[in-house]
């Protein structure tokens, strides 16, 4: 019977609450909605998932933080590359147009978007999802893909296919980073970059309602 309630409340936390969002929030703050949710994350994982002060930043393993960092970076490096040739390809007016026509909301926007945006997702997503939902997944990558899954379609709220795809790679990434280290620190880092290099790149209006440097 528990399992059966945790089913429940992961289809409707994760796949159904994202599209009544989507449909209230379409010009509103949807973070402060995430935000919400994030903070009863929190409260569970301090309270019944055995989640320590150190765990809301650091990993208990510095050395495989230190290995899966090198992972991360020569990855996103990678990312970044085919990220950049493919907007290039397929949407040339778009390349850079963001920090182009608005530099000082792009520099607010990249500032502040770790703190309301990523370290949010990540806590909800990775720590919260892979403790909470463990038992719903036959092993580690399938929990991992389950995270990735739910991750993609949160951004349904953009009405876009392409933010979908996009985060569900990203989402895998992620995934996998923080299912081998534990680090939330480093999960954000790369989140950020992943999240940055969008909106820098020419990306950006797809993860941002109302934009106006289409």
């Amino acid at each position: 019977m528990k399992k059966l309630w945790l089913w429940v409340e992961w289809g409707l936390l994760f796949f159904f609450a994202p599209v009544v969002v989507g449909q209230i929030f379409r010009s509103a703050p949807w973070v402060l909605v995430l935000i919400v949710f994030t903070f009863g994350a929190a409260v569970w994982l301090r309270r019944r998932g055995n989640f320590s002060i150190r765990c809301f930043w650091r990993s208990q393993d510095e050395g495989e933080e230190q290995r899966q960092l090198k992972r991360v970076l020569q990855r996103f490096l990678l990312c970044a590359f085919a990220l950049v040739v493919a907007t290039m390809a397929l949407f040339p007016e778009k390349l850079f147009a963001f920090p182009r026509a608005m530099p000082t909301e792009w520099v607010l926007l990249l500032a502040t978007y770790p703190i309301l945006s990523v370290y949010p997702q990540e806590l909800l997503y990775r720590a919260f999802f892979l403790k909470r939902y463990a038992t719903l997944f036959p092993n580690g990558r399938g929990l991992w893909l389950g995270s990735a899954l739910a991750f993609a379609w949160l951004h349904v709220i953009f009405h876009n296919p392409l933010a979908i795809a996009l985060t569900l790679v990203g989402g895998w990434f992620f995934a996998q980073t923080y299912g081998r280290t534990q680090s939330m620190r480093l999960v954000c880092l790369e989140h950020t970059l992943y999240g940055s290099l969008i909106f820098s790149v020419g990306l950006g209006e797809f993860f941002l309602q109302n934009a106006p440097f289409h």
